[in-house]
């Protein structure tokens, strides 16, 4: 889609001219002249309509561009680190780890320990020529996947945030909470498995930032 704005030039108006003859030629009257401008912008960037996660049960084949390996950015357990991890800010045991390797930089997936072995949270990155860019891609990303956005000016210093409802986890539709947020070029998503409270995002979220 291309947005369209369409500018009106300044009218220039002539002033009548002084008293002449009545043979001669007729006086001007006012004239104004408009004239019209269309602008075509560049196509914006278009966030990726929003979706549930499949499932991995253990030993289960992972999609291409997913590999089973260790998150650059935070650590999945208390085993790992046990300060900060996904486990104790999401809420939920972990038992497999991947990372998005398709996407620059990477992002990664985390994935619960039991039936059905849903994801239950995960990093999406997106690099931008500009940080104005960045900003503007995660207002859209909130507003237009999603519903009750909410504003989290410097959730870090430079850093912005939104949290908003989005799709997941399958069973609760359009309801599990995610926190997206601009640092510098960067966009982040980060989706939870959380459909009660938005604080898991928000908490992931500022972890992710000190980091990525």
């Amino acid at each position: 889609m291309r947005t369209r704005w369409v500018l009106l030039m300044a009218a220039a108006v002539l002033p009548l001219a002084g008293c002449t003859p009545s043979s001669g030629p007729p006086a001007p009257s006012d004239v104004t002249h408009t004239a019209t401008q269309v602008i075509t912008q560049a196509p914006t960037f278009v966030p990726r309509p929003a979706r549930t996660v499949k499932p991995q049960p253990p030993d289960s084949r992972l999609p291409a561009g997913e590999v089973e390996r260790r998150c650059p950015y935070i650590a999945s357990t208390p085993d790992e680190n046990p300060k900060v991890n996904v486990a104790d800010i999401e809420g939920d045991h972990v038992y497999r780890t991947t990372v998005l390797t398709l996407l620059k930089p990477v992002g990664c997936r985390f994935y619960f320990y039991a039936p059905p072995f849903e994801a239950i949270a995960d990093i999406v990155p997106h690099t931008f020529p500009t940080a104005l860019d960045a900003h503007n891609a995660m207002v859209l990303t909130a507003t237009r996947t999603g519903t009750q956005a909410m504003g989290r000016p410097s959730i870090l210093a430079g850093v912005d945030a939104v949290l908003y409802r989005t799709k997941f986890f399958g069973p609760d539709g359009r309801r599990d909470w995610a926190c997206v947020f601009a640092k510098g070029r960067l966009m982040v998503v980060v989706h939870t498995q959380r459909s009660d409270t938005s604080l898991n995002a928000l908490l992931l979220a500022k972890a992710i930032a000190r980091r990525i």
